[in-house]
């Protein structure tokens, strides 16, 4: 992690981690350790999970009331600022994004985005269509149902929603109606998705030039 933290610095560009549900707090703070400056947790259920998240990355201050300790790791410059007030500032800027991707969360929306500290979302509709019974089906009614829902919800609490990006299956239509909703962050495909299709278009397109 401090290797890619220092790579995404050479451009000047900050970066963001997603941990999963399991160790987050290991993971995240880890992270941070290394110079990954924003955290995406995954597998949100309850306002509970919600107040942990935004906890495990702010500092252990009475006024911030977090679990992030004094650790001397790269982005205190391993030892110099540890525990000081411009780490608890960095920790308070820290941006803290939460995946809505189970039944349980988005029937919770509201009290789960009162949650103070929270500064952006992403629907995830793969989970999501699993949570509903539905593997695979990221587009059924349902589905985009609670995308919409979570969408206004969170700009009406003052998130800001971010949008995944299919590698073939949205188009500048579909683009301009999330923007048009107030969308402003977009999060494209992996990076074996997008080869993967790329590939599969081009190559049966040489397939059949050369058969």
């Amino acid at each position: 992690m401090e290797n890619f933290g220092r790579a995404v610095e050479l451009f000047d560009m900050s970066s963001m981690i997603k941990v999963d549900q399991n160790n987050r707090a290991f993971i995240a703070q880890r992270a941070m350790g290394s110079g990954i400056q924003n955290i995406l947790f995954t597998d949100i259920r309850t306002v509970e999970d919600a107040r942990e998240c935004v906890r495990i990355v702010r500092a252990e201050t009475p006024e911030t009331k977090g679990l992030n300790g004094a650790a001397n790791r790269r982005n205190v410059g391993y030892y110099l600022e540890a525990g000081s007030p411009e780490y608890v500032k960095a920790m308070n800027e820290a941006v803290i994004a939460l995946m809505i991707e189970k039944k349980e969360t988005v029937d919770n929306l509201e009290e789960i985005f009162s949650v103070k500290g929270i500064d952006m979302v992403q629907f995830g509709p793969g989970d999501y269509s699993l949570s509903l019974g539905y593997p695979g089906q990221r587009n059924h009614p349902k589905v985009k149902e609670a995308e919409l829902k979570t969408i206004k919800t969170a700009i009406e609490k003052g998130i800001r929603p971010r949008v995944e990006i299919g590698s073939i299956d949205y188009n500048l239509e579909d683009l301009q109606k999330y923007v048009e909703l107030g969308v402003k962050d977009f999060s494209l495909p992996s990076e074996g998705k997008i080869v993967y299709e790329w590939l599969k278009k081009h190559g049966e397109n040489l397939r059949k030039s050369l058969f």
